[in-house]
């Protein structure tokens, strides 16, 4: 009877010592925090404009809304900034498809969020 209860107690204790390894396991990849993206290695951080990089980055992810603007104008901007773009984000990302949608300012900012980020010398 009493080898009954010791066993009893030695799974108890085994099972639960293997549910907190499991569930701490399940949490070491911590959470996610939304933080800006940084610029490329060798800028300073004083250097950047962190308004100006901050919307041409929403604009980037397609979180503000469109503004106007002439689209042959912007297609060629747009274009040499896809250029800047790394190959596999090239393939998802479409600057071109902004093309008259953007104000001059929001052009500017994602002129300077895409050269900050992507352009040469990365």
């Amino acid at each position: 009877m009493y080898a009954m209860k010791k066993i009893g107690y030695l799974l108890t204790l085994t099972l639960s010592f293997s549910y907190l390894g499991i569930m701490n396991s399940a949490q070491a990849s911590g959470g996610y925090s939304a933080r800006m993206a940084l610029p490329r290695t060798g800028v300073e951080k004083s250097q950047v404009d962190r308004e100006k990089f901050s919307l041409g980055q929403r604009i980037f992810a397609g979180k503000v809304n469109s503004g106007q603007g002439d689209a042959s104008a912007q297609k060629a901007k747009l274009t040499d900034l896809q250029s800047l773009l790394p190959a596999k984000l090239a393939k998802e990302k479409d600057l071109c498809s902004l093309a008259g949608k953007l104000s001059p300012e929001q052009l500017n900012a994602l002129d300077y969020f895409v050269t900050q980020r992507y352009g040469k010398g990365k």
